[in-house]
C-alpha cells in the first residue's frame, strides 16, 4: 500500500497528518488473508515509527543499513527504540555491503624473453635441431600463456566500497544473531525499476539464496517470538477495594494515586531533564482510571478521572511493582523486629 496509489501529488505532510494516513493504511485497506504484513519504515525514530509501535503489536523488526559510520549511528537509534517499545530485532542486513567482481591474473610476463631462455636452454643440449628446439619453445610458451590468463579466471573478489561496515558490531552490541551483507549487483537494481523480483529472474545467484535465508531466518523467528512471547500484564480497576490489580506473571496491586503519581508524560515530567513537573501532594487518593487499554506490545494507556491521559510502559509498571513488592517487605522485617524486642 503507497500514498501513490491514492494520490498522484506530492505527500507534503505534517507529522499529525502521517499519523491519520497510517491510520487509515492500517485500517481501511482490504489486506485480504495475510502471513505476514511487512512495513518498510523510514529512517529515525519519529512519529510513523512510534505511531506504528503503538497501533499494532509488531512481532519483531529486520534492521536494515548500509556499511557507513553515520549509518550505523541511525541503525543504533532504532535498535534502542525498538527495544523501548519491545519490538525484538531479528536479524541485521547490510545492504550495499560490497561490490564483486572478476579476478584479474596481474601477472606480466616477457614471453619475447622466456622464449630466448628456452631456445638457448635447448641448443646447449646435443642431438636437438634448430627447428624442432623452436616448435618445443612455441609450445612451452602458448602453455605458459594460457596458464597466466586463466589465473583467478572465474574467481571473484569483494571489493567494499562504503568501508567495512558495522554487521558483526550491531550483532555483538545487541545480542542480533543472524547477520546478512547483500553485495551491490547492478542486476538488482534493474529488476527493482521494472518491478520484477531479482529472486524471480535469478533463482540460482548467490544472492538469491542469500534473501532466501533471510526469509527463512524471518519466519522461523518470528514464529519463536510468537509462542515464546511472555504474556503482557492485565490491568483491572477493582472499584470496591479501590485498588489496580495487575495479573499475569506480573502480579500485584497498586494503588490508584500511586500510579497517576508515576506518569511520566510531557506534562507531569521534563523530557531533557527528567525533573518531576507534577506535584504529587495535587493528586487526590480518590483519583480513579476511568479506562485501561493496551498500545501495542509495550504500554497501557490509562483515562483518569482527572481528565488526563497517561502511558505506562510495562516495565514501569513492573519496577513499581517491585519497588512495593521490596517496601512491604522491608516493612514487615522491621514489624517482626519490633516484635521481639517487646518486654514480655
Amino acid at each position: 500500500m503507497s500514498f501513490g496509489y491514492v494520490n498522484e501529488g506530492s505527500a507534503v505532510m505534517r507529522g499529525p497528518m502521517v499519523t491519520q494516513l497510517l491510520d487509515q493504511f492500517l485500517s481501511l485497506t482490504n489486506w485480504g488473508p495475510l502471513d505476514y504484513l511487512i512495513l518498510d519504515m523510514p529512517p529515525g525514530t519519529g512519529d510513523i515509527q512510534l505511531t506504528l509501535s503503538q497501533r499494532l503489536n509488531i512481532t519483531a523488526a529486520v534492521i536494515v543499513t548500509t556499511p557507513q559510520e553515520l549509518s550505523f549511528v541511525d541503525v543504533e537509534r532504532g535498535v534502542e527504540m525498538f527495544d523501548t517499545v519491545n519490538v525484538p530485532c531479528i536479524a541485521v542486513v547490510e545492504n550495499m555491503a560490497y561490490f564483486e567482481k572478476e579476478k584479474s591474473a596481474n601477472v606480466e610476463v616477457d614471453y619475447e624473453t622466456l622464449r630466448d631462455k628456452f631456445l638457448q636452454v635447448l641448443k646447449e643440449r646435443d642431438g636437438i635441431s634448430d627447428e624442432a628446439a623452436a616448435d618445443v619453445v612455441n609450445s612451452l610458451v602458448d602453455t605458459v600463456q594460457e596458464n597466466v590468463q586463466n589465473t583467478g579466471k572465474g574467481e571473484m573478489e569483494e571489493i567494499r566500497i562504503f568501508g567495512q561496515g558495522h554487521k558483526r558490531r550491531l550483532s555483538e552490541q545487541w545480542g542480533i544473531e543472524h547477520t546478512f551483507s547483500v553485495p551491490l549487483v547492478s542486476t538488482i537494481a534493474k529488476n527493482g525499476d521494472s518491478g520484477t523480483p531479482f529472486i524471480l529472474d535469478n533463482p540460482s545467484s548467490p544472492q538469491a539464496d542469500t534473501y532466501k535465508e533471510l526469509a527463512k531466518t524471518v519466519a522461523r523467528e518470528t514464529s519463536k517470538v510468537l509462542f515464546s512471547k511472555t504474556s503482557r500484564p492485565n490491568l483491572s480497576y477493582l472499584s470496591e477495594a479501590h485498588i489496580i490489580q495487575v495479573d499475569g506473571m506480573d502480579q500485584g496491586t497498586l494503588a490508584p494515586a500511586e500510579l497517576r503519581r508515576g506518569c511520566r508524560c510531557a506534562a507531569c515530567v521534563e523530557e531533557l531533564t527528567g525533573k518531576q513537573i507534577l506535584n504529587p501532594e495535587s493528586i487526590p487518593e480518590s483519583i480513579r482510571p476511568m479506562s485501561m487499554s493496551p498500545t501495542g506490545n509495550y504500554a497501557v494507556s490509562v483515562d483518569w478521572s482527572d481528565g488526563h491521559k497517561s502511558l505506562y510502559p510495562y516495565r514501569q509498571i513492573r519496577s513499581m511493582l517491585a519497588s512495593k513488592n521490596t517496601n512491604d517487605e522491608v516493612l514487615d522485617g522491621n514489624m517482626e523486629k519490633e516484635k521481639e524486642t517487646v518486654p514480655l
